[in-house]
């Protein structure tokens, strides 16, 4: 469930971004049919774009170094707690959020749906070609109360008022939008509302497709022969009348003033077509954004949440003793083991190249977690007194773990944390360590969280000068 709530964060950002560019470039102009399949292009953009991921290396190779570790790898009993018990529980109360507003919007357009179909029992069906001569496969349903006529999918509802005093003008209207099949274009961003009801671009992506419907279907019916000052004296009158169904074509949707503006505009220039070429580029500005490490980094901790997680934590309230290290079966265990994971440390950490040249030293503590699988996730540094180069080198390590044998509970395996201090430090060619260069130890002392298992210190030796 946390992969899908990723993707769907991502593929929100996208959708705004592309929305403001298309208000911005190609709002006003006249090429309705264009607009249209522009909107449902970024629907779909947005959809596919956040699959698209790019790697980027943040390994800054460095001069001779090695990992020296003074001790054998330890674990601290007294720190050992589960980290899925108090960290990122904020991740899972936003995406328990999530979940209940999207049953709630699914419920919504159920009972919207099913409103409508009870609606269309209620009419009485009337052979649309009495009215319109080749209008095959539409439906029309004429009802006795007065109502604003509107279409969805393949049927036409109107009021008996209106189809004896002006069927001509609202079917030639309603009958153009079951001709374009503008109910599906409303049904797929009914569907992106409610995977993204917190997202605004969403809905106002829908009431920009709704309008440019109006728009299609009122320039279809002053082609037909109607009378423009009739047609609009005609929305103006129906401009009244309450909106039913926000999931269907309504006669007096979306801002009459504009409808009949655009009416009358001038038509745009075709060139102006060129305009949406501009997506390549905010295409590739959202590539390089989700290729970001810490993006990518946020996004592999919250794609770890599961909903069994949220459920188990819904369902069990227990004290902070259980997850001691006295009902603990077995803690994490890197492949291989202790030397396993020592040798990996030191074959892959470096010392960064800038910080060498710059005589600097510090200290860092990183923290993973490893998750029910053994996956390595979430690296973050938590402390630090060091270069942010070396945080980023402890980081791409981390990142670059296999998966280690998770630890075991009751006979099940759960998530742990593991804290990694790191100690960068500068010698020379004798292997002397240097003295006078930068080194903030002892202005700020590093702290052991309490929810963690604390490891054997590991040093990382760079070879600088005096």
């Amino acid at each position: 469930m946390g992969a899908l709530f990723v993707y769907i964060l991502k593929s929100s950002c996208c959708l705004a971004l592309f929305y403001l560019f298309y208000r911005l470039l190609l709002g006003k102009e006249t090429f309705f049919r264009f607009n249209r399949f522009a909107l449902l292009g970024i629907l779909c953009i947005s959809a596919i774009l956040p699959f698209l991921e790019f790697g980027t290396s943040e390994q800054v190779e460095g001069l001779s170094q090695s990992v020296v570790v003074p001790n054998e790898l330890s674990l601290d009993a007294e720190h050992v707690v589960e980290s899925a018990s108090s960290s990122f529980t904020w991740v899972q109360v936003l995406l328990l959020i999530y979940i209940i507003c999207v049953l709630f919007f699914t419920l919504r357009y159920i009972y919207i749906i099913t409103r409508l179909a009870l609606l269309l029992k209620k009419g009485r069906d009337v052979p649309i070609e009495n009215y319109l001569p080749n209008s095959l496969g539409i439906k029309l349903v004429v009802l006795e109360k007065d109502t604003i006529p509107f279409s969805w999918m393949n049927y036409i509802v109107i009021s008996e008022k209106d189809l004896q005093d002006n069927s001509r003008a609202i079917l030639l209207h309603e009958s153009t939008h079951i001709r374009l099949h503008h109910s599906y274009d409303l049904l797929l961003a009914e569907v992106c509302i409610i995977l993204q009801w917190f997202n605004p671009a969403a809905w106002l992506l829908k009431q920009e497709l709704q309008a440019i419907h109006e728009y299609e279907a009122d320039n279809h019916v002053l082609e037909s022969g109607i009378d423009a000052k009739n047609y609009q004296l005609l929305l103006i009158k129906k401009a009244v009348g309450k909106r039913l169904y926000s999931i269907a074509n309504n006669l007096n949707h979306s801002n009459l003033k504009k409808r009949i503006t655009m009416m009358m505009r001038k038509k745009s220039n075709p060139w102006a077509r060129l305009k949406y070429l501009f997506v390549l580029p905010i295409a590739a500005i959202a590539v390089a954004a989700f290729a970001r490490p810490e993006v990518q980094e946020t996004s592999r901790g919250i794609s770890t949440v599961k909903v069994k997680d949220l459920v188990g934590n819904m369902l069990t309230n227990a004290d902070e003793n259980q997850f001691s290290s006295a009902s603990i079966e077995s803690l994490p265990e890197f492949p291989g083991g202790k030397a396993a994971l020592m040798k990996f440390m030191a074959q892959s950490m470096r010392y960064p190249v800038e910080a060498i040249e710059q005589n600097i030293q510090g200290s860092v503590w990183l923290s993973i977690t490893i998750d029910e699988d053994g996956n390595v996730t979430y690296p973050t540094i938590i402390n630090s007194n060091a270069n942010a180069l070396m945080g980023k080198e402890a980081i791409r390590v981390a990142r670059s773990m296999p998966k280690w044998q998770p630890a075991m509970k009751d006979g099940k395996t759960i998530k742990y944390s593991c804290v990694f201090p790191i100690t960068f430090r500068l010698v020379d060619a004798k292997g002397e360590e240097i003295t006078g260069v930068s080194d903030n130890n002892q202005s700020k002392a590093l702290t052991l969280p309490a929810n963690a298992i604390q490891m054997d210190e590991l040093w990382v030796v760079g070879y600088g000068s005096k």
